[in-house]
């Protein structure tokens, strides 16, 4: 069946190119579903309210814990013997890799499933994964505890997108988006003094454990008192096994893939994550090296730097970008907000990387982490927004694919690689030179950003429902 679409244009949003849904009683060819589609139920304020609540705590213990490994570099390097490289490998590629890999075929889970309990799965699947962390003996069993945690949150991100937009209307959606996506900050910072203070009074080993076990308590508040919204294709979710899911599958990324402006503009998330990346996985180790921060103190200084900006980013983004489509009736302009921010990221950046004290270092990574954070949301609204409703996991998933490998893969593990060939050369000093490596990286996103506009402003999108 023929896509209708919509102009990205000068036209902007308009009634009259809307998604002509399948009418009542008509049989779905994708799925072979006879059910009579009648319109979904509206979900209520409250309830829409309370489920992204629990959404929000969902990506915090997500972020969380994904952080918890960076902050205890140094004491899991000494005691299992391991390298930069290694220690980079088992955080962020082989992480990244199991992540997004399995998540591609999670999300099309998602997209015809039931959310909630896909969610809950990976939630508690995680925190067992977590908890596992804290018994590793060597590289080996660390990756494997690692690939664990990279699989379970491949639901997190996925089941969030998938469900926002059915509870919020457009008009709105931006600023629910930019709420969750302040979750992540929220993890950064807990995660952060969480690791720090429990991992110094209790272990590192203990410190996974009582996280882990904390995530199991979240999954099963969030599969008890969360209700799975009506999709916004008033479709329903039928049983997997009447998909034809591969295919299915192939032409959802086919459609997210096709829609103009969205290669580059995941691949601007994907270079502009590097730094965030890096922050994540190599400043508790850059402070204790380069300036002999303690490690009960590291996540004190990185939450309130690091959380503190990348939370204000993210609300003013959202508040930005909505205010900006309104304004001027088209959804490519919210992307305006991230052209600004990105280049504004680079002399941050470099003064994370090369400031002689530490004050200095955690201004800068404030300041870096708020321009940042600043793209994220309307990149991920635009790019949601106008995908087709079942295919919103799959398209949210294709940009965090994009966001892991580039900047959660291979930005990590460059950096250790780096730091380890310059080490014989620069000694502890060349963490802080691998970091400076990235310094160009923001405007490299802004390249992306503007061809993904240009794309997007001139060529047809398909009609979401709002």
């Amino acid at each position: 069946m023929a896509e209708p679409f919509r102009q990205a244009g000068e036209d902007g949003l308009r009634p009259d190119r809307c998604r002509v849904r399948q009418g009542a009683g008509r049989p779905d060819r994708r799925s072979g579903d006879h059910r009579v589609n009648a319109a979904p139920k509206p979900v209520s304020t409250g309830a829409a309210c309370w489920t992204l609540f629990v959404l929000f705590l969902t990506n915090v213990f997500n972020v969380g814990d994904r952080t918890l490994l960076g902050v205890v570099t140094e004491p899991v390097r000494i005691e299992l013997s391991l390298s930069d490289t290694e220690i980079s490998l088992a955080n962020g590629f082989l992480f990244v890799l199991f992540n997004l890999v399995g998540g591609l075929f999670i999300a099309r889970f998602i997209d015809l499933g039931n959310r909630k309990r896909v969610l809950a799965l990976g939630l508690a699947g995680w925190s067992l994964a977590t908890a596992a962390t804290g018994l590793a003996q060597d590289f080996a069993t660390l990756s494997i505890a690692r690939i664990g945690v990279g699989l379970g949150e491949a639901t997190a991100f996925p089941a969030a997108m998938s469900m926002i937009p059915d509870l919020f209307r457009q008009e709105t959606r931006g600023r629910a988006v930019a709420v969750f996506q302040s979750s992540g900050m929220i993890g950064v910072v807990g995660g952060t003094i969480a690791a720090g203070v429990l991992a110094a009074a209790l272990g590192w080993r203990s410190m996974f454990l009582v996280c882990g076990a904390a995530g199991i308590a979240l999954a099963a508040t969030l599969l008890l008192t969360v209700r799975e919204p009506p999709r916004g294709d008033a479709a329903g979710s039928a049983p997997i096994g009447q998909r034809r899911y591969l295919a299915d599958l192939h032409a959802a990324c086919e459609r997210a893939l096709g829609m103009p402006g969205f290669v580059p503009l995941a691949l601007t998330l994907g270079v502009a994550g590097i730094i965030g990346a890096v922050l994540g996985a190599w400043a508790p180790a850059y402070l204790q090296r380069s300036y002999g921060v303690p490690l009960a103190e590291v996540g004190l200084l990185i939450a309130p730097a690091v959380g503190l900006g990348g939370i204000a980013g993210t609300l003013v983004s959202g508040a930005l970008a909505d205010w900006l489509v309104r304004r001027r009736g088209r959804p490519v302009d919210m992307l305006r907000v991230p052209l600004v921010s990105l280049p504004l990221a680079v002399p941050f950046t470099a003064g994370f990387a090369l400031a002689p004290t530490v004050a200095l270092a955690m201004v800068s990574a404030g300041a870096m982490n708020f321009c940042l954070t600043c793209a994220v949301p309307p990149c991920i609204n635009f790019a949601v927004n106008e995908a087709d409703p079942r295919d919103r996991g799959v398209t949210a998933t294709i940009m965090l694919a994009v966001t892991g490998v580039i900047g959660g893969g291979l930005g990590p593990f460059m950096v250790g690689a780096l730091s380890d060939m310059l080490a014989p050369r620069l000694g502890a000093e060349s963490l802080r030179y691998a970091i400076a490596a990235t310094i160009f990286t923001p405007m490299l996103a802004t390249t992306f950003l503007f061809l993904a506009m240009r794309r997007a402003s001139a060529g047809p999108l398909p009609m979401a429902a709002a």
